[in-house]
């Protein structure tokens, strides 16, 4: 996004622009005198645009079983959003990012039963401080989620290789549960009626699971993709632990390859979360799960969008800076 100013005749207008799918578009700001007046009106007109040009091709591109339009233009949102925060303010992006990961890592690990919280996790990850009175294995948890999200970076193909790559690193120190190999005994999973399958069939059903994400991976929309791709994942339960953790943290690789900000899961919604997650497993409903996540999206898309608004003039006088 960017003014320019254009000569017509003898004398110079300015508007305010940006390329959308590889073509400008532009909202007249008129003469210098009425630039300030009218930039923010043109400021939200540009950014709604950019959401609607956005879901016309995502439209056209994808299939979509059961998020609505306005959904789908709310995820289109939180990408514009996204990329505003990151352009116009990247020392506060960094700050943000950090932020999300932490409550990301800290309600990954509380699903699973970690008792450290938020501001604890905080003090693990951004500080390296030992808490007292809580387990080292908890500790150790929360600092595995770093090495996790450091291996995942630059990851864009879901393979068997990665897989078992971010696996290593959540199961970081725990050698007894086998980092980065398949399990090779039976699994059961405590309070659920799904049942994984034997050891043996477990390469043979990630094959199927990563066939079945070659297939759609052009074709179903992306948090679509990402959530049935997670349950699918989660029913194999491939690993002897850490199946969740490796799981949420290839949800949001997903996610955020697509250009979304992480889905935090966390105790909040873990209810939710399972129940949602083993009906997906009982009987392929996707589409209620794909709707969590969304949810999941959406809470963090008010939260970025609330940080634009309230520093919209800054953004402003940014643009107005670089227009000279």
């Amino acid at each position: 996004m960017f003014v320019s100013k254009r000569k017509i005749g003898k004398k110079y207008y300015f508007y305010l622009e940006d390329r959308i799918v590889g073509k400008r578009v532009s909202f007249s700001l008129g003469r210098k005198e009425g630039v300030n007046k009218k930039i923010g009106g043109a400021f939200d007109s540009l950014v709604q645009k950019t959401a609607l040009e956005n879901l016309k091709i995502s439209q056209k591109r994808f299939d979509v079983s059961c998020l609505s339009l306005n959904e789908l233009l709310a995820l289109e949102r939180l990408k514009v959003d996204y990329s505003l925060l990151r352009d116009f303010f990247p020392k506060e992006f960094e700050s943000f990012k950090e932020d999300e990961f932490v409550r990301y890592a800290q309600g990954s690990a509380a699903v699973e039963g970690n008792s450290l919280s938020l501001q604890e996790a905080n003090l693990v990850l951004s500080k390296g401080i030992s808490i007292s009175g809580k387990k080292v294995d908890e500790i150790r948890e929360i600092e595995n989620m770093r090495f996790a999200a450091e291996a995942s970076k630059n990851i864009k193909e879901i393979n068997e290789r990665n897989i078992k790559k971010i696996h290593s690193a959540i199961m970081r120190g725990f050698d007894d549960k086998k980092p980065g190999e398949y399990r090779d005994g039976p699994m059961f999973i405590t309070g659920s009626t799904t049942k994984p399958p034997n050891a043996e069939q477990i390469p043979k059903e990630m094959g199927k699971l990563l066939a079945w994400l070659n297939k759609n991976n052009e074709r179903n929309h992306p948090v679509e993709l990402a959530a049935e791709f997670h349950a699918r994942f989660e029913e194999i339960h491939p690993f002897l632990d850490g199946n969740g953790r490796t799981g949420r943290e290839f949800l949001n690789v997903m996610l955020q390859n697509a250009g979304y900000s992480r889905a935090i899961i966390n105790l909040e919604n873990r209810q939710n979360y399972v129940v949602l997650l083993e009906r997906v497993q009982a009987n392929r409903e996707c589409g209620k799960f794909s709707k969590f996540i969304y949810l999941c999206l959406e809470k963090r898309a008010q939260e970025i969008n609330n940080a634009i608004k309230e520093n919209k003039q800054a953004i402003l006088k940014k643009l107005l800076k670089k227009a000279g």
